[in-house]
This record gives structure tokens, C-alpha cells and sequence, in this order.
């Protein structure tokens, strides 16, 4: 994806992946969380739906390459593993958290960041939110539209407050199910986040895509670079990694 995007994306951005419920977001977002460690940075997971071990699983099938069924659970074992990673990317860091499905705010996570600060030393060059969603807006009584926007707001205000990148994931509306290349127009609930957003893609897979293990990324909007074009995409379902497809 960097290489499509010319240099890739910068601190005190908001980036979004938009796709339907099981096509991939998830995935995707710690994907790009694990080039960012490669790239020698320290990432914060902020997990909303799946548990901080489903998502170390995760991170241990595509830093490893090891298929998920096989990943030995011996405590031992994974950090040999993580060691491994760490030794080959020593300045890449990542810390997981999560919190419980629709009860943080960007508050919740601006407090976290506070902690990491004092008493771990830890100030992350990128926050995956998995997923936008799966907030709470800080403003109590907003119609969904509205605090979908606002959240987005929000995520990209913590973005320019801390200097880092944003990567959060948001759900296409049904028409998102149906249409061979999902765009603007299929968001779910609110069109205003992604006024909101510097860069946003959409992941595009039909059923036979995903038995050839493919999917096309089309990159929705791009601030600073170029924006409504199609990468393909090659997704390994055994070790879970996502690539761009060789041309």
C-alpha cells in the first residue's frame, strides 16, 4: 500500500478502512500496524470487540508467518517468537488494549496515553482503533449520524494533539454488500466522517476473491496524494497476512 500511495501517510492524520462485517477491516488494521512496527515504530492497538489475546494471536500469525493452527501456546515458545521479531525490528514496539464494546470515549483512550507516558515510557507513533463504531462520542445525546462524525472528530483532534497517525476501521451501510466497488456513497450511518478523514480505503472481495485468497483495496480519498484508484490485494488466510498483489 505505501508504495501505491507514493511515500505513505504522515502523524497528525486520520486514515479509515470501510469494507462489510467479515471482509476483513480488523485484519487489515493489524496488518498495517505490523509494517509500522517493521518501519521501526510503536504502535497502540485499542481493541473495542475481540479480546487483547484474540487480537496477540493475530499479530503473532503475521509477525511470525506462522498459520494460526499451528501457533504453539507454550508462553515460552511465544516470546521466543516475539523476541525473534523484536531482534530483527528493535524499534518497533506494540502495546494492546481493550476496552469494553460501546463504553470508551477518546477520553478513555487520551487517559491510557497518559499512563503509557508516566509509567511505561511508551508514546505511540500510530493508535489503530478497532473500530470507530465501537465508541462512545464524549457529547452524550447525539443521533448516530452525528456522533459517528463527531468521533471522528475527535480521533483526528488526539491525532494533532499527540503528532501521530490514526487508523480506525468504520462499516459500509447493506448497500455495501451489493455493489462491486464500495465508495462514499456506502457508508454506514454518516457521510460526515469521512469529511473528516485524511485518507480512507475500502476493501472489496466477492466470494470468488476470497476463495483465490484476493481482494481490491480502492483508495476512497487521499489528501495529499492520489486518491480513487484500485490496488489488488493478495490475502493469505493461514498466516493472515495482506499484501499488494505483484504486478
Amino acid at each position: 500500500l505505501t508504495n501505491a500511495l507514493e511515500g505513505g501517510l504522515g502523524s497528525k492524520e486520520l486514515s479509515m478502512v470501510v469494507a462489510p462485517p467479515g471482509v476483513g477491516k480488523s485484519l487489515f488494521l493489524v496488518n498495517q500496524a505490523v509494517d509500522s512496527m517493521m518501519e521501526g515504530r510503536k504502535v497502540l492497538y485499542v481493541s473495542l470487540e475481540m479480546s487483547e489475546d484474540k487480537i496477540a494471536q493475530r499479530f503473532d500469525s503475521v509477525m511470525t508467518l506462522l498459520p494460526q493452527k499451528s501457533l504453539p501456546v507454550d508462553p515460552t515458545a511465544i516470546q521466543e517468537r516475539l523476541d525473534m521479531f523484536s531482534k530483527e525490528f528493535p524499534e518497533g514496539r506494540l502495546v494492546i488494549k481493550e476496552f469494553p464494546t460501546g463504553c470508551a470515549t477518546v477520553n478513555s483512550i487520551r487517559s491510557l496515553l497518559i499512563q503509557l507516558k508516566n509509567y511505561e515510557d511508551f508514546e505511540p507513533d500510530v493508535l489503530v482503533v478497532d473500530y470507530l463504531e465501537l465508541l462512545r462520542a464524549t457529547q452524550e445525546g447525539m443521533q448516530e449520524y452525528q456522533a459517528q462524525q463527531r468521533i471522528a472528530e475527535e480521533l483526528r483532534g488526539l491525532a494533532v494533539q499527540n503528532n501521530f497517525l490514526v487508523w480506525t476501521a468504520t462499516q459500509t451501510n447493506r448497500q455495501g454488500r451489493l455493489v462491486k466497488l464500495i465508495t462514499d456513497a456506502e457508508l454506514g450511518d454518516s457521510y460526515g466522517k469521512i469529511r473528516t478523514c485524511d485518507f480512507a480505503v475500502s476493501l472489496n472481495q466477492t466470494e470468488q476473491e476470497f476463495d483465490e485468497g484476493v481482494m481490491r483495496l480502492y483508495v476512497m480519498k487521499s489528501r495529499n496524494s492520489r486518491q480513487r484508484f484500485v490496488v489488488p490485494m493478495e490475502v493469505d488466510y493461514q498466516v493472515l497476512r495482506m499484501s499488494e498483489a505483484a504486478v
